[in-house]
């Protein structure tokens, strides 16, 4: 049985917090966690001075492009992605080509992800294709192996929304939502605002949001939990906390660039820039920082959503939406939540680590405690770097090129096994 002790590291649990000391692993387990450890015979070692040691991140919304659009992305390319950033789960959306709405087609994609260097899980369509018509066969989904339900990409009904999250609950497995009213986007392809009108392009109104948070929390209030994804603005933000209030069972997510870009960082037609929902208002953008601050959030999701060079080089109007996110996921946590906005360590390892592991049912991932999975993310807090233009994922769509921060992984280990390392 392998064994591996990373010594001298800043172990960041998201319950019990942070201590210095050691971390030993032994085959998929934690054995210990802190105070100083012998290492056992034939124990690899890990010096991690100077460095935070945190459980493995779980990423609630990745796009892995297969099948349908490998060369953007593929399993295999998404897990390395997610090793170099520190991520040791992620959840895959069902938008593929076919759609993941097939337990066939799930079965037979589930068994691809064996050996790969991070735990992917699938989310399977909550609608037949997505499309919005009539529940999926969501048991035998499940039985298939899906992890959780969405049409992510696309809103699910409100006349479908209550009876679907009664189904979900049944089975024990989450149901996440892309809150968006299509009929309010229409051809918008940034914020409606002084960048849209700068630029010359169509803008997407922040009521295409709200009217599905709003609708989505109200169909939540009397059929149960729901989770909604990717949240941008600060009226989103406040429903979701009034719902909580209320003692609903609601949970919600934001990405990387909604708390640190805004609509005015977008200078020039560079579809990096473009994703759905669009960069808000600076306004908006500071709303859900604060709310990842105090809590209204529950997690941290890249919604990683890589495309080919070339589809993004037709600019902001025919670009498709999107941005990679998985490889720049920590230090954008550490640098703007941790360095720059004083996020307790615990906290951010809860919002990457445990309140994801916890959403997906995960009982045994997202704390350094012995009895849990042996998966790690250890950073570099120190060491300051630009974002590379070239990417471990096939694709390198991100706004934040050139951009320097700190934070970096430079250790991942999944299951006891190391699978990056930058040293």
């Amino acid at each position: 049985m392998s064994r591996l002790l990373i010594k001298n590291g800043l172990l960041i649990d998201p319950v019990s917090g942070e201590r210095r000391g050691d971390l030993l692993l032994s085959g998929s387990r934690i054995v210990r966690a802190g105070g100083r450890i012998s290492p056992p015979a034939g124990c690899r070692e890990f010096d991690a001075s100077g460095l935070w040691v945190f459980p493995g991140f779980v990423d609630l919304h990745v796009h892995a492009r297969e099948p349908g659009a490998e060369a953007a992305e593929t399993l295999a390319s998404a897990a390395a992605a997610a090793a170099a950033g520190g991520v040791t789960s992620a959840l895959l959306m069902p938008n593929t080509s076919p759609p993941m709405d097939s337990p066939a087609l799930l079965r037979e994609y589930v068994s691809r992800t064996a050996g790969l260097p991070a735990n992917l899980y699938f989310s399977a369509a909550a609608t037949t294709g997505r499309a919005g018509r009539s529940p999926s066969r969501l048991a035998a989904l499940k039985k298939a192996g899906a992890a959780a339900f969405t049409d992510d990409g696309s809103a699910i009904p409100p006349r479908l929304l209550p009876g679907l999250i009664r189904s979900a609950a049944a089975l024990g497995t989450p149901l996440l939502n892309h809150s968006e009213d299509f009929s309010r986007t229409g051809q918008g392809v940034i914020n409606e605002g002084p960048a849209s009108r700068r630029l010359g392009v169509p803008g997407i109104p922040p009521a295409a949001e709200l009217n599905a948070v709003l609708a989505d929390l109200l169909a939540a209030s009397s059929a149960g939990p729901l989770h909604l994804q990717h949240l941008s603005l600060a009226s989103s933000v406040a429903a979701l906390w009034a719902a909580k209030a209320c003692g609903w069972k609601v949970t919600g997510e934001t990405c990387p660039h909604y708390f640190t870009l805004s609509d005015a960082d977008i200078r020039k037609d560079d579809a990096s820039f473009k994703m759905k929902p669009p960069l808000r208002s600076p306004a908006d953008r500071d709303a859900v920082l604060a709310a990842v601050l105090d809590g209204t959030i529950d997690a941290v999701a890249t919604d990683h959503a890589p495309h080919e060079a070339a589809l993004k080089a037709r600019g902001l109007a025919r670009a498709p939406f999107g941005i990679i996110g998985l490889e720049t996921l920590a230090p954008l946590c550490v640098t703007v939540l941790v360095r720059a906005n004083g996020l307790p360590k615990k906290r951010l390892a809860a919002l990457t680590s445990l309140n994801p592991a916890r959403l997906l049912g995960l009982e045994r991932k997202g704390r350094l405690a012995a009895g849990f999975d042996a998966d790690v993310a250890v950073l570099d807090p120190s060491s300051a770097r630009r974002v590379p233009a070239a990417f471990v994922s096939r694709s390198s769509n991100s706004p934040f090129v050139g951009r320097k921060l700190t934070g970096w992984p430079v250790l991942t280990v999944l299951a006891g096994k190391t699978v990056f390392s930058s040293r």
